[in-house]
């Protein structure tokens, strides 16, 4: 038995350790969440190699009072979007419809339970099933080969299960913790009918126009999330995070699959805090970049629009547009809408009707 198990040990692949530090690792920080009225967060971001981005979705380059902040990745300044009356339109309805606590939800968290999972069967599940078999096995003189294979088959069908459980809890544990990385609230309006959310879907698809290639003809505002009202008082902040998902082909698939680009507009002046700050990016050049910042760091202006594209046109996910929602010390409201790779369908779109008659 003894050459048996060294002969096994042998061939079994070096994981426990990968598994160790992965999991060791996923408790220091978080890695990765995305703001959809969902936060999330991911395994993923932070514990892959960084791929080649290709180009973004096009825009309308010629847009009245478009500025590039930063390029590769292009970061965009859009002056006067929205006028004040929408601003405060926007503010208002919010206010009417009631916020509440703006949502966490894991991204990534599929992909992180089946990579636990594959590298706890391949490493410590195996190893403890086998060593479990081997001391069964002392001391029985009548004990076979046969019957070690049995014993470590029924052992690791018990680890592994219990495993699942552990990697399950896990994750639980993590998507709980995360409602800490944000402490504003939020509701979203998919009513046209009032004018500062038409306002903003119509100059959205003016800004965007249509898909590319154009599929079905569909109008450029059936690949928008609904507006999202955002409101942040004093301290209320968001924590460096990303607006794509590794996992968007499965997790994002009822909305419209990756997010392909974030358009923020600020609804009011603030004098102080809440700005927006994208931490792997050199400061920018501009009238708006936070003066003695190292990085790209924008202050709000009211009815100006900060654009960029956490994934390419394919939906391959760009980490460098991490950013964060600085800390409020005076009152902050945003807007958002997020356009994906597909058409986003109710509740988290609008109503095809909705578009045809307000639009």
């Amino acid at each position: 038995f003894d050459s048996l198990l060294e002969g096994t040990m042998m061939m079994m692949p070096t994981t426990t350790i990968v598994l160790f530090s992965s999991v060791c690792s996923a408790f220091v920080a978080p890695r990765h969440f995305v703001t959809r009225t969902p936060i999330s967060t991911s395994l993923h971001a932070s514990s892959f190699a960084p791929t080649a981005v290709g180009s973004r979705i096009p825009i309308n380059e010629d847009y009245p009072g478009l500025r590039r902040v930063h390029s590769n990745p292009d970061v965009f300044v859009i002056e006067n979007f929205l006028d004040d009356a929408s601003c405060n339109d926007l503010i208002d309805k919010a206010r009417e419809k009631g916020t509440s606590r703006s949502p966490v939800a894991y991204a990534g968290w599929t992909d992180d339970i089946k990579d636990l999972l594959g590298l706890a069967a391949s490493g410590p599940v195996t190893w403890f099933a086998i060593l479990g078999a081997w001391y069964e096995a002392q001391g029985d003189e009548e004990a076979s080969v046969l019957s070690l294979v049995l014993h470590s088959l029924r052992n690791y069908a018990g680890l592994f299960v219990f495993a699942a459980i552990a990697v399950v809890a896990f994750t639980k544990f993590r998507a709980d913790g995360l409602q800490n990385l944000r402490t504003s609230s939020s509701t979203t309006l998919d009513n046209l009918s009032q004018f500062g959310a038409r306002n903003f879907v119509s100059r959205s698809e003016e800004l965007f126009g249509p898909s590319s290639p154009p599929v079905d003809d569909m109008p450029p505002a059936s690949f928008f999330e609904a507006p999202t009202v955002i409101n942040y008082e004093k301290d209320q902040a968001l924590a460096p995070h990303y607006d794509a998902n590794r996992s968007a082909d499965v997790e994002d698939k009822n909305r419209g699959g990756q997010t392909l680009a974030t358009l923020l507009v600020y609804l009011n002046d603030v004098e102080n805090g809440g700005t927006t700050r994208f931490g792997k990016l050199p400061a920018a050049d501009d009238k708006r970049q936070v003066k003695g910042e190292l990085n790209l760091n924008i202050t709000p202006k009211k009815g100006d629009a900060l654009l960029f594209f956490p994934a390419d046109k394919n939906g391959m996910f760009d980490e460098r547009t991490e950013h964060e929602g600085c800390p409020a010390v005076d009152e902050k409201w945003i807007a958002r809408i997020w356009r994906h790779a597909g058409r986003v369908p109710p509740p988290f779109g609008l109503s095809d009707d909705s578009i045809m008659k307000y639009l």
